[in-house]
């Protein structure tokens, strides 16, 4: 399996990590920043307002004519006095825009728009760029009698601050070089806890494609992937039950097959032979045994094949049952009346207690089964008593037929096509014919039986 899931895992997290950690970068850095400044402007806010109220008190004294002489006159001394209370670098300018007062001479700055806002009654500030620092420009009206007659600006260097916000942007950097990095760590122990068990997976499923339905998945991981795994051997179940079950239907059809094949041969092999045998006899009551023979195995021929076709309709639902409401009891009397002969042939003696009820069912198909099991007993079972009686349990209504001779081995098979047991000859299709007609009345028959002591039919219907 190539590694196409674990590098789209690791690409979309990584991805979707990257972006956020961009959009965290680039916010918190700008919050930081424009927080800076903020501090910064109020600070400089203060200054100004402070530096208003010492200009009022030192001017206080002085008229509005000479005001502006005064002012010119005073601008040195009030911004070194001003300078060494704020530590800063401070211009004075008039109304015009001259510069009355600088306490960093060597050092000439260009009249920003902050200055042409403050002579216009409001404050304002501009951050410049020179030789690669970052400087705030703050400029502030100089009231007189609420008429402008000047502006202060003051000048801050923000090399701590930018500092301070270049560490932060480096901190931020490295935290996000690790968090990408833990996070490729992460996704890759990640995928892996999700590739290696499906490539296991695929791994067992391929032997397990190759006929080797034994082998079980087992594989520990999350609950999605065992989840996976149950199913997957749920499903190996099935298949090696269905295998199994074809395995069996096949070797049942096998069986079958050469069952229905000897069955078939044996009367073809008599019919065949006595009928070369007439060819050479000549007298006619010899010829008469010969031809009886035939008639006989071409009687029991026939009869097989009816079954088969029999059987065949019952399978494919295609035999039509004709359902009314009969009375149990007039049944068992009717089939006892039509194997009367037979079983004062064999010395049977037969006890009925049989309950008078009336169900719903097909009289004739019932009648069949009913008269199958009653000529099994008498051909195979070798007894001298036959016990019919009923049970009512819930709202099944079991007929039982119960004999005491030489009992049935293997039970489990009674009802397979041409079975036969140690001292039991061949039982044809009859019981396999009965169960699928007893199927389809929604009842079954059960098989009770011991060596040499019996068996039990019952025959439940509902």
């Amino acid at each position: 399996m190539k590694n196409n899931i674990r590098n789209e895992i690791l690409i979309l997290n990584i991805s979707t990590t990257l972006i956020l950690l961009i959009l965290i970068f680039f916010i918190t850095l700008n919050s930081f920043q424009k927080n800076i400044l903020n501090n910064t402007l109020k600070k400089m806010t203060e200054y100004s307002q402070e530096s208003q109220i010492y200009f009022m008190n030192v001017l206080k004294g002085y008229n509005y004519e000479n005001i502006f002489e005064e002012l010119e006159r005073m601008s040195p001394f009030i911004s070194d006095y001003l300078s060494q209370k704020y530590n800063l670098h401070i211009e004075i300018y008039d109304i015009r825009k001259k510069i009355l007062a600088n306490t960093n001479p060597e050092t000439n700055y260009y009249v920003y728009q902050d200055i042409h806002y403050a002579i216009n009654s409001m404050k304002n500030y501009i951050l410049k760029k020179d030789n690669n620092k970052i400087i705030l420009f703050f400029s502030s009206p100089i009231f007189f009698q609420n008429s402008v007659i000047g502006a202060i600006r003051f000048i801050y260097p923000m090399e701590n601050e930018y500092q301070l916000i270049n560490n932060v942007r480096n901190t931020l950097l490295l935290i996000g070089i690790i968090s990408i990095l833990l996070i490729i760590i992460l996704n890759y122990i990640l995928s892996n806890s999700i590739i290696i068990p499906i490539k296991k997976l695929k791994k067992e499923t391929e032997i397990i494609s190759k006929g080797n339905f034994t082998n079980r998945i087992n594989i520990k991981s999350n609950d999605d992937i065992n989840s996976l795994v149950n199913s997957f051997n749920i499903m190996i179940d099935k298949i090696e039950h269905y295998i199994k079950s074809l395995k069996e239907e096949k070797e049942r059809q096998k069986v079958f097959i050469d069952n229905m094949t000897h069955e078939f041969k044996t009367p073809i092999t008599s019919i065949l032979g006595h009928a070369e045998l007439l060819r050479r006899l000549k007298s006619e009551k010899d010829k008469e045994v010969s031809i009886k023979h035939i008639i006989n195995e071409g009687n029991r021929l026939l009869k097989l094949v009816e079954e088969l076709l029999y059987l065949s309709k019952i399978n494919k639902n295609t035999f039509k049952f004709e359902y009314g409401e009969y009375n149990i009891e007039y049944l068992i009397d009717e089939c006892l009346s039509i194997l009367k002969p037979r079983l004062e042939k064999f010395n049977i003696e037969v006890y009925t207690n049989v309950q008078s009820k009336t169900l719903f069912f097909d009289y004739e198909k019932i009648k069949e089964v009913v008269l199958n099991i009653l000529d099994n007993a008498i051909k195979h079972s070798k007894c001298t008593e036959l016990r019919i009686y009923s049970e009512i349990s819930g709202n099944y209504y079991s007929l039982v037929i119960e004999d005491n001779g030489i009992g049935i081995e293997n039970t489990n098979d009674i009802f397979k096509p041409l079975f036969s047991s140690k001292g039991r000859k061949n039982n044809g299709l009859g019981l396999c014919i009965s169960q699928e007609i007893v199927k389809n009345h929604n009842g079954e028959i059960l098989v009770e039986s011991e060596i040499n002591k019996g068996s039990k039919f019952i025959i439940k219907l509902y």
